[in-house]
This record gives structure tokens, sequence and C-alpha cells, in this order.
């Protein structure tokens, strides 16, 4: 049987697979776009209408732990910390653009208002800090 670690160790690998290699290459300088639309595509598949939605979703997917730091009326802010964070951001990769469309498409669900998620990258904290723009 496997350990967790080596699960861990496996989910990664297929992350960097295909997140960090293989859909860079076939998307192009689309990459972004494409990813951040494809996760909004996820939640709207997977029925992701809340936060507790998303964090579990996150969780299942092991694309990281999904914090609510702040909300406001015009924004929320999250952070996405973790072991699979860490390991993407020491590899140099800076993509978040799945996530960032699927917390945008389940922020809107959950508010009825329209929902645009950006990141901001700290590299020293190895934390990626998601803020849902909310019209």
């Amino acid at each position: 049987m496997q350990s967790n670690n080596q699960h861990s160790e496996h989910v990664y690998f297929v992350n960097q697979l295909y997140r960090d290699f293989l859909l860079p290459e076939i998307l192009g300088e689309d990459n972004e776009e494409i990813l951040y639309w494809g996760g909004k595509r996820i939640a709207r598949k997977y029925d992701l209408t809340c936060f507790d939605d998303i964090n579990s979703f996150f969780a299942t997917t092991e694309f990281g732990t999904l914090t609510k730091v702040k909300e406001r009326r015009t924004e929320i802010i999250l952070e996405l910390s973790g072991q699979s964070v860490t390991d993407r951001l020491n590899s140099g990769s800076h993509e978040f653009s799945l996530e960032s469309g699927i917390i945008a498409e389940g922020i809107q669900k959950e508010t009825g208002r329209t929902a645009e998620c950006e990141l901001q990258i700290d590299n020293k904290k190895k934390k990626v800090r998601l803020i849902a723009k909310l019209n």
C-alpha cells in the first residue's frame, strides 16, 4: 500500500507533468486565460457553489489548503498554502489560473454577483493570495 507521502509526491508529479509542462506547451501564450476559463467550467461541472464546496474540492484534488483571510463588500481575500503549493513555487511554477477560475465561479454562485479572481504570489511565505473582486 502506498504511504500518504508517496501519494502526495505522485499527485504533485502528475500535476507538474500536465499543469506545468504539457498544457503550457499545447496552449502556448493563451495558457493562463484558458486555464482560468477551464477552472470556471470545473466549478460549474462539480457544482461548487460556496466557499466550503471549493475548499473541499481543493483538499480532494490536493491543490492546497484554502483559507478565507478577509471578506469585504467588494472583495474576498483567500490564501492557498500547503505542501503542493510550496512544491510548485519551489519548482518555479507560478501558474494558479485554474484555481483562480474555480474560485471566481464558486464565489459568483455563492454571492450572486459577478466575480473575477486575481492572484498574488508570496514566494517568501510560499503562499498564493487570491483576491475575488465582486461587482
